[in-house]
């Protein structure tokens, strides 16, 4: 048997492929929505990887030296270099933490069939998180091809079997569904979306089901601190203060990268 490949001499690579993803994905949250409600206003730019970047103020295309990921953003100071109106921060945000978590995951398990998946995981949680948060929407394409995506690698037996994988796809859906339609009994109205179930449903098959509740406990911890935090005494109820999908993202890339055996509890 070879021995495993030193992470650590391609760290500078895996880092770099880290950000141009993230940079993609960067396009899939602007352009997704956009769309799925048909709104987008080039016609030209009706699917995802159709068209160069625009400036979303004045439609002009972005040059290639300042749409290198990170330093693109940090050589124009956050502006258009043609109306100089500000690029939101959340472009380098996502590529930082695609080219951060993308090292880790692959630290976490090397460069294996369970490094790369684990990796196409987190890109799909960070495009997930982060329409969830400019939009409040979890889209299917996203939800339901992560899903079926991570019933595929379960069926290599990469990361579960594929038993626990549909077992894990069952129990999340019921659960949230669940929890909401308990919800709904006793405050009359929705807890949470159905994108919600759907991811996580997702989570289930990449995680198992005996990894769900550790994922739950995350993500309520972590979606309330953040509301008591960002927006106390406002008089809404959680669900209306924040979107829920992005902690689930982070606490089902937490739980994937946990490293304890999943029996933890």
């Amino acid at each position: 048997m070879n021995p495993p490949v030193p992470v650590s001499e391609y760290a500078v690579l895996i880092g770099l492929v880290g950000l141009c993803v993230g940079s993609f994905i960067n396009v899939v949250i602007h352009r997704l929505p956009l769309t799925m409600a048909d709104m987008d206003p080039s016609p030209r730019m009706h699917t995802i990887i159709a068209g160069r970047s625009r400036c979303p103020h004045c439609r002009q295309v972005i040059r290639w030296r300042d749409n290198i990921p990170l330093i693109g953003w940090l050589r124009r100071l956050g502006r258009c270099r043609d109306c100089q109106a500000p690029i939101s921060l959340r472009y380098p945000i996502i590529e930082a933490l695609m080219g951060i978590g993308g090292l880790l995951v692959i630290a976490r398990f090397g460069l294996t069939p369970a490094g790369l998946s684990a990796f196409l995981l987190t890109a799909w949680l960070l495009a997930l998180a982060g329409i969830d948060q400019t939009t409040r929407l979890l889209p299917d394409r996203l939800t339901l091809s992560g899903l079926w995506l991570g019933l595929l690698v379960a069926a290599g037996g990469i990361h579960l079997e594929a038993r626990e994988a549909i077992l894990g796809v069952v129990a999340g859906y019921i659960s949230l569904s669940g929890l909401n339609a308990g919800f709904r009994l006793l405050r009359g109205q929705d807890g949470m979306g159905g994108g919600d179930f759907k991811l996580m449903a997702m989570l289930g098959a990449w995680l198992g089901p005996g990894s769900l509740p550790l994922v739950m406990l995350f993500a309520a911890g972590g979606g309330t601190l953040w509301s008591l935090l960002a927006g106390p005494g406002r008089g809404h109820p959680l669900p209306e203060q924040i979107p829920f999908g992005p902690w689930l993202a982070l606490a089902g890339w937490i739980t994937l990268v946990w490293p304890y055996d999943r029996g933890v509890f």
